[in-house]
């Protein structure tokens, strides 16, 4: 678990840097195709019309987050919670797909500081214990998404 967390902090860092180079960081979603669609549609621009490099970045840090909380919430949330968040985790927690994304965040912080949850959270604080505040973020927005 711990070489996957590093090359996929890796692959993050490498997505935000601002570098010379205008191509997107390779992301296995589809949401690289917009990137790279994008870049390459403004490259013509001129440069009073093209976009600015924090522009540019924001493209990249919106699609490396979305394939971030893809990938996240595939490795630490459907196994209990159902593909959809439609499962109650062994019977003992609320659906999460009727969440909005603030109750998300709000459920994920407070499980990270122990002051949210009852039979689960012990559960919840080991799997949310190493969520970083954009992958919460990230991870609520998906989830209230599906």
């Amino acid at each position: 678990m711990k070489p996957f967390l590093s090359v996929l902090c890796s692959l993050l860092l490498i997505g935000c840097s601002e570098s010379s180079s205008e191509k997107a960081p390779p992301i296995s979603s589809n949401e690289s195709k917009t990137v790279v669609t994008s870049i390459e549609a403004n490259r013509s621009l001129p440069a009073a019309s093209a976009p600015s490099t924090e522009a540019v970045t924001a493209i990249k840090t919106v699609a490396v987050a979305s394939s971030d909380a893809d990938t996240l919430f595939n490795q630490k949330c459907v196994t209990c919670h159902g593909a959809k968040g439609e499962k109650s985790a062994l019977n003992k927690s609320k659906i999460i797909a009727n969440f909005t994304e603030q109750q998300i965040k709000d459920a994920l912080k407070g499980y990270q500081e122990g002051t949210y949850g009852k039979e689960m959270k012990a559960v919840m604080q080991g799997q949310t214990k190493g969520l970083n505040d954009a992958q919460i973020n990230a991870l609520a927005n998906y989830i209230s998404s599906l």
